[in-house]
Parts: structure tokens; sequence; C-alpha cells
């Protein structure tokens, strides 16, 4: 085999283990029930099991996808037409057949495969496939999927935790390393789009990245509370090692909340020496709300947050200031995600701050926040809520 071909073949060979990397992702979390590598079935009036996909997905109901990566779309896709064409007519459990390619590829087979996919979607050929999709793409239509045959609280959580094991399992990908390297044209990478952009973020440069260490195992801050650091991520450059933190939010129309604490920790926070904000604090969380205060005590606490709103907003978003570790426990970075636009957008803390004043959200006392009590914490602790941009 000449080298042309033999890169091809690895090329191809690349793509089909980032696949099973993305499904084993998607087990893992319970999206799917089972995959199945390399399915095959024949007619039953025929001696051989002729028609083949590579992978064959089942989901909680029963139902069953069938996907088949390759780097390049051309005259082979008729051969997909043709698999799933008759997978579909022998098993009727198979109601979806995709043919996947890499988030990044030339962008002459980017048309290639975006126009294909346009026919199937705008009905202007006869098509077996459902869709011609990227990595990116088919992994958040299978996740949509299956939050479908969820209850919405539990498929909302499920996709919010999913988030952050789709990012360590990004980050940790060797292939992503070396084709940020330039060190190999062969490799396809998992999720690399998402890659490149965090590495942007970071200020890594190509050829300068020595190694890449992600988890989202982070440790619980002293009082047995969540870090507001969701992946730590260990960059070892030719320029020294440097560490990332990374809070991962849902982009929602929903107010979610934020934050947490008694009115005392708020005040150390802010200013331990002011015992007027003490005070003020102390008022709102016995009464639990801004109109049962009195409003010259609203009024005050207005004036006194036009000062320590930047300092409640980097410690309620990053942790900054707070308790725990400012190395793994405080965030340098936010990553706000929308699942139904597969949107995501990456900030460093000070640029999300910014964003937020630019974009006019309104909150009480001269905050972003909505301020008010947890559920049963009235007179105990105070909770801060927004919408996430």
């Amino acid at each position: 085999m000449d080298k042309g071909n033999a890169d091809k073949s690895e090329h191809g060979m690349n793509g089909i283990s980032s696949m099973e990397q993305m499904l084993d992702s998607l087990l893992s979390m319970d999206y799917i029930i089972f995959f199945n590598k390399g399915y095959r079935v024949g007619d039953p009036n025929y001696e051989e099991k002729q028609f083949y996909f590579q992978y064959l997905i089942e989901f909680t109901n029963n139902e069953q996808w069938i996907l088949h990566h390759t780097t390049s779309i051309r005259d082979r896709i008729l051969e997909q037409q043709w698999q799933s064409e008759h997978i579909k007519r022998l098993n009727h459990r198979v109601s979806k057949a995709y043919v996947v390619v890499p988030d990044e590829m030339s962008e002459r087979e980017k048309r290639n495969a975006e126009n294909y996919n346009s026919k199937i979607e705008t009905k202007k050929i006869y098509s077996a496939l459902d869709g011609v999709y990227n990595f990116s793409k088919m992994y958040q239509t299978i996740e949509h999927k299956a939050a479908s045959l969820m209850e919405n609280g539990q498929a909302k959580a499920k996709m919010g935790l999913h988030f952050e094991t789709k990012l360590v399992d990004c980050l940790n990908n060797v292939q992503n390393m070396e084709r940020w390297n330039h060190t190999s044209n062969t490799k396809v990478g998992y999720l690399y789009s998402l890659y490149c952009n965090v590495m942007n973020k970071f200020g890594v440069r190509p050829q300068e990245l020595l190694s890449v260490s992600a988890t989202s195992d982070i440790p619980k801050l002293p009082s047995g509370g969540n870090p507001k650091t969701d992946v730590l991520a260990t960059i070892e450059t030719t320029n020294g090692s440097y560490d990332f933190t990374i809070s991962c939010k849902r982009s929602t129309a929903d107010i979610v909340t934020i934050h947490e604490y008694t009115a005392y920790s708020f005040s150390k926070i802010l200013n331990p020496d002011d015992a007027e904000l003490l005070d003020l604090l102390i008022e709102f969380q016995t009464v639990g709300g801004v109109n049962s205060m009195t409003k010259e005590s609203s009024d005050r606490l207005s004036e006194k947050m036009k000062v320590y709103s930047d300092s409640l907003c980097e410690w309620a978003l990053a942790g900054v200031g707070g308790e725990g570790d400012p190395k793994i426990q405080w965030a340098t970075h936010i990553i706000t995600v929308n699942e139904e636009k597969n949107e995501y957008s990456i900030s460093t803390i000070d640029e999300y701050l910014s964003r937020i004043k630019k974009s006019g959200i309104k909150g009480q006392f001269e905050t972003p926040f909505q301020w008010t009590y947890p559920s049963g914490g009235k007179g105990k602790r105070i909770q801060l809520k927004m919408k996430m941009i």
C-alpha cells in the first residue's frame, strides 16, 4: 500500500476510533443502553449477512439508529445509502441512519457534506440516510433524542453534567493534541472544534503544547459545598505549566440559582469591617425578600452594593475571595452552553462580567442577581439567582 492510501486508511480508522469514544461517553451517561460495533444483518432469503454499518445504537425506548463514519463525501456515500436502506428493511427497530464526518475538514469536503445533507433535508433526493452530520451535531442529536425520553428535570440535569464530561474527554483526547500541534494529518480527533476554541482562549499556540490533563473530579469546599470549578485543565507547554479552571453553566431563559450562603459569609467576603453592611444583610436574610425590608434599609443595601457588586459577582460566579483553594476551586473561565442550539461561549471571568454589564441584566440591589432564600432556609441563608447568558 502506497503512503497516500496508507494515510487515508489510518485517517478512516482514527475516525472510527473517535466515534467509539463518543458512544462510550454517551453510554456512560445512560443516553443509550448499548451500542454494537460492526453491525451486520442479512436477508433471510440469502446466505450472507451482507448489509453493514459501523455502529448500531439503542435508546431506552428500544429504538435503534445506525451510524457510519467517513472522512469524505463522494460517490462512496451511495454504498451507505444501499446499506442503510436494506438494514431498515430488515430491522424495523432501526429508525434513523446517519453518516458522520469529522468536525474539522477541508473547505471542499465540508461543502460536500453540507450540500449532501441539505439535499436530504429538503428532499431533493430520495435517501435512506437521515443526515450527514459532523461529530458535534451527531452528539447533540443523540443527546436530544435521549433527553426527550426522560423527565424534563432529569434531562436538564443530565445534559448539564454531561457537558463537563464532554469537555474533559475532548481535552484529554490525544488525537486532538496531535492535530493541534500539526504532528499528524491523519488524526480526526474528538469534538475538535471545541478543543480548538478552548486552546485559543487559553492562549496556547500550536506546537508549543506538550500535554493536557483535564478532570471534573474537583474536591468539595471545606464547608462541604461544591466549588465553582467544574473542570480543571493542566496544560504543559514549552514555556511552562499552567492550570485553568472552568465553570460550566447552561445558557437558559430560566433564572437559575447561582449562589447560596449565610449573611455572615456575604459580609466576610465583601467587607468584614463594614458593620452596617452586615446589619443590612442580616435584615434581608431574616425577612427573605426586598419587599419585606423597610424602604430605608432596601435603599441603603442598594447603595452598599453599588460598591460591592463586582466583588459579589466574582465570588458568586467564580468563587473568587471565598473558601477553598484558589488554584483549583476558583474559576478562571466560564463556558455557557445552549444545548438547544448546540452553541457555547468561552470567556474569562472578567470577560463574562463585562458581558453581563453590557447585556443590561437588571437584578436587585444594584446587582445582576435576584435575591431570595432557599426552600426551608428563610432566616438562615441568602440565595442569589440569575439568568445565564
